[in-house]
């Protein structure tokens, strides 16, 4: 029994380095921070957005007559405004009336909505037109306009809530029709205010989309961009772990100070190893493109069978052979930055079995921008969030695609740009690595290490 104490006391010593523990606290750290982003998104979600109506306020949309319980007749009239403003009278703010009129061309509505920065308007017909329906026994179909919002999974949030504060006003209405009575049109009374997508208008680059609702927008964007920080993710994850291992491998194999006393420049070797494992990773890189394009198609294949699907490249969102060219070099610095990053991580390996324990604040680091580009992306982050992404250079090729799409190139290229300065810094600190004691000595026989923890 000792024995097995000594040995299973070695191992654990030997895996639960500082390095190691330190990686766990920041993961825990990590996932709680974006539970609590997820929780702020669901909340958010949860409640009701500002909704824009348009419709004519103070005119009766439909008049009718009641019998109360004591056999008194009452004469009232119904107006889509004055019935939602009760509704959400505990949310009054969240219902605004616009000044544009019921006769206004779906522009003038669409440009009051970005002067207002109102994302989402119900427009209905005018009074007379409503009323003349109604009598006759038939449905009023309700325009939708939106303003199409770049977000990730939590996009569809303006669509759900006009939905929903349509279905009150169907549901009321209804319930008029039938305490009324004379109506013998089941699906007439049941649903007298009806909404569809064939109804619905969304201004998306520049242009009004008709027959297009913001959600489809947002299922066909994610359908193509999900697949970029995953890709990503794993094989920064997966090149990075070669990498670093492969440091370890040479300290324990003694071939690193073979390298290390051949004729040849530290900067030569430093770049020749980052380069070709960057090439590496991008080979990678396009084949889990690929794998991944067949698989996202597959599963979005159902949206097209049903007629639901969104061309991109009718509104303007499709990606050109120049804008693909873009995404693939940001993808290259990315792994160049993550390369560079790991030959200084493994400078500091012991063994092969350190180096394991080193891929951890890689992972982490390629993780955070991966989780907040899928649930709210980069247009639908604060800023803060926003400031975090840039300043991780992984996260640049997992925006670069939807960051196209919307015709942002200036952040594509300023993304480039910094994390071409970024790897040539890490570069730069790995030849300097190269060139000390600390890859064959290790970080605690280094002077300056010593001369900061006091030690001699």
């Amino acid at each position: 029994m000792s024995h097995i104490t000594s040995i299973m006391k070695k191992e654990i010593r030997e895996m639960l380095t500082p390095g190691s523990v330190a990686s766990i606290i920041v993961m825990v750290v990590l996932f709680a921070g974006l539970g609590l982003m997820i929780n702020g998104e669901v909340e958010k979600a949860s409640t009701l957005p500002t909704i824009g109506i348009v419709a004519d306020e103070d005119s009766s949309y439909y008049d009718y007559e009641y019998t109360d319980a004591e056999g008194n007749v009452h004469k009232d009239s119904w107006n889509p405004v004055k019935y939602l403003q009760y509704l959400y009278s505990d949310s009054a703010d969240k219902i605004v009336v616009m000044s544009s009129s019921t006769s206004s061309s779906d522009e003038e509505i669409v440009a009051e909505m970005e002067e207002k920065g109102i994302a989402s308007v119900v427009v209905f017909p005018s009074a007379s037109e409503f009323m003349a329906s109604i009598e006759a026994g038939e449905s009023v179909d309700v325009r939708q306009l939106y303003l199409y919002e770049p977000t990730g999974m939590f996009g569809t949030v303006s669509t759900s809530a006009v939905s929903l504060v349509l279905s009150y006003a169907n549901s009321n209405l209804s319930s008029i029709l039938i305490l009324e009575g004379g109506y013998t049109n089941y699906e007439f009374v049941t649903n007298p205010v009806t909404y569809s997508t064939a109804s619905t208008g969304t201004y998306v680059n520049g242009t009004i989309q008709y027959n297009i609702s913001p959600d489809s927008i947002t299922n066909a964007v994610t359908s193509q961009t999900m697949m970029i920080p995953l890709v990503i993710m794993i094989i920064i994850m997966m090149v990075g772990s070669i990498v670093i291992s492969s440091m370890g491998s040479e300290k324990e194999n003694k071939t690193l100070e073979t390298l290390l006393t051949l004729p040849i420049k530290r900067t030569t070797i430093v770049a020749g190893k980052i380069v070709a494992a960057a090439i590496v990773g991008l080979v990678y890189g396009l084949a889990y493109m690929v794998g991944m394009s067949i698989y996202m198609g597959s599963m979005t294949s159902m949206y097209t069978s049903t007629g639901t699907s969104v061309d991109l490249a009718s509104i303007g969102m499709a990606l050109d052979l120049t804008d693909w060219l873009l995404v693939l070099v940001s993808m290259f610095f990315a792994i160049v930055c993550a390369l560079g990053i790991c030959m200084i991580l493994g400078a500091f390996s012991k063994n092969y079995k350190s180096a394991q324990t080193m891929t951890m604040p890689l992972s982490i680091l390629a993780m955070i921008p991966m989780f907040v580009i899928m649930f709210s992306g980069w247009y639908g982050s604060g800023s803060m969030l926003q400031a975090v992404c840039f300043i991780i250079p992984f996260s640049h090729p997992m925006m670069a695609m939807q960051a196209l799409m919307y015709g942002d190139v200036t952040l594509v290229l300023e993304g480039i740009a910094y994390m071409a300065v970024f790897a040539l810094a890490t570069i730069l600190i790995t030849v300097k690595l190269y060139n000390s004691d600390i890859l064959i000595t290790g970080l605690g026989q280094n002077k300056y290490y010593q001369r900061l923890t006091g030690r001699k």
